[in-house]
């Protein structure tokens, strides 16, 4: 990683210098000149436009998206037989796991040294707040999946009070998300101007986005323990009403606990781009 930092620093370093010709301090004004350009980094391929407001300072907007990465998985589906009120069978459903992230971004650059194309960088990311989304691989055609299965996250050989179960939608469908913050600010350092003298130039940006506490979201029935009263409510899946003792239900329980301690994304970026005019 560290051999990443300094090859992609002194590429963007000789890149600019090297195509640094043509235009000079006096040259940047406000909005008097447009480039474009491409990216691709841990945020993703992305799209911008900038411009200059001061020769120190500049803003871009753009847009970035990640490839709709996809995982799948098996697990127990518990539903109603039919034979006798409360009597629940299991088959095994695939679920499938696609990453959902795609931003538009507004940010602005400060270059505190003349004649240097270092700069510091804020601004802020503004997306959907779901960033995994989970769901059945194909509709399930049993009509006992409406609103009435589930995937058992508690234990009920423990009592009523330890029923957790991630319930179906009223279409039969199992849904889940990893939800952040959709407004995400952005802190970060980079080297090449967002505007280039020459005709061309490479930039390279490492930086944060903070988007709050993760929380996985989904359907949940369970006994509520203030009132006693069952509820089904699509919110938060709480991770220490999570005790079923089986393998996969420990894994998401501390998947969980991982995720919710991770309340920043590292952004690492290398930028192409070209001026208009």
């Amino acid at each position: 990683m560290k051999k990443f930092f300094i090859i992609s620093a002194l590429a963007t370093l000789s890149f600019t210098q090297s195509f640094a010709q043509g235009l000079d301090s006096e040259d940047f004004q406000l909005f008097n000149h447009v480039s474009a350009g491409v990216s691709a980094g841990t945020d993703g391929i992305g799209f911008e436009v900038a411009a200059p407001i001061t020769y120190h300072f500049a803003v871009r907007a753009g847009y970035t998206f990640m490839p709709k990465l996809k995982y799948k998985t098996s697990i127990d589906l518990k539903s109603d037989n039919g034979t006798r009120p409360g009597a629940f069978s299991a088959d095994e459903v695939e679920l499938e796991a696609k990453l959902n992230m795609g931003d538009f971004k507004l940010l602005f650059d400060y270059y505190p040294f003349k004649g240097s194309s270092f700069r510091a960088t804020a601004g802020f990311y503004v997306g959907k707040s779901s960033f995994v989304e989970v769901g059945n691989t194909a509709p399930f055609m049993n009509t006992g999946y409406e609103g009435k299965a589930g995937i058992e996250l508690g234990d009920p050989i423990k009592g009523a009070e330890s029923r957790y179960t991630m319930f179906t939608d009223m279409n039969g469908d199992v849904k889940a998300e990893l939800k952040v913050n959709s407004f995400k600010p952005y802190l970060g350092i980079g080297f090449g101007r967002a505007v280039p003298k020459g005709r061309v130039g490479v930039q390279f940006d490492m930086g944060v986005q903070f988007w709050g506490t993760p929380e996985v979201w989904a359907n949940m029935n369970y006994v509520d323990r203030t009132t006693g009263n069952v509820v089904t409510r699509y919110e938060k899946v709480k991770k220490n009403r999570i005790i079923n003792q089986k393998k996969d239900y420990k894994d998401l329980k501390d998947a969980i606990k991982t995720i919710e301690k991770v309340g920043v994304y590292p952004v690492l970026t290398l930028r192409i781009n070209g001026r208009i005019f």
